[in-house]
């Protein structure tokens, strides 16, 4: 599990610092949609599709970046008050929490996905773009990631409570 779960954390880390890549393509395109819009009374219509498409998908794929690195919410002046057996005991609970959630959002997620990629869903809007189709793809794919890695993380905070006396 030791090379399986490396070789998904190493992803999951590539996936994280390639898609963060993703925000300097929102940045230039609201920048740019800004400037024609009070500069030249001229906006867009593809701008904020484009940029609430962007945002979106890399919301979802930097999702396991986060569970990677520690990165989500927690309630720590709580957290750091337990002794470590009792915060890997809290860390197991909330790996196995949020694995019944992310599967359910893979689930459900892929129930919306599969109907949208069919019908070849657009938002119907001027630009008429793929974003919703894209969006619902990057769900479950990016709950899926999620999954696995939050898979990796249960069995070290396993192996560290074994540690932990």
């Amino acid at each position: 599990m030791n090379a399986i779960g490396n070789a998904i954390s190493a992803l999951n880390q590539k996936i994280g610092d390639y898609s963060s890549l993703l925000y300097l393509v929102v940045f230039v395109v609201t920048v740019y949609d800004v400037a024609c819009r009070y500069f030249f009374n001229s906006p867009t219509i593809w701008g904020l599709e484009l940029v609430i498409m962007l945002a979106g998908i890399h919301y979802m794929i930097a999702g396991a970046y986060a569970i990677k690195n520690d990165g989500h919410v927690r309630i720590d002046f709580i957290y750091r008050l337990l002794p470590k057996r009792a915060q890997m005991i809290m860390t197991i609970i909330a790996h196995l929490l949020a694995l019944v959630f992310l599967l359910a959002v893979v689930y459900y997620g892929y129930q919306q996905a599969y109907p949208s990629v069919l019908g070849g869903e657009t938002t119907g809007a001027g630009w008429n773009s793929h974003s919703p189709m894209y969006l619902k793809i990057a769900i479950p794919v990016g709950a899926a990631l999620m999954v696995l890695q939050t898979i990796v993380c249960f069995v070290q905070a396993c192996r560290e409570l074994s540690n932990v006396r």
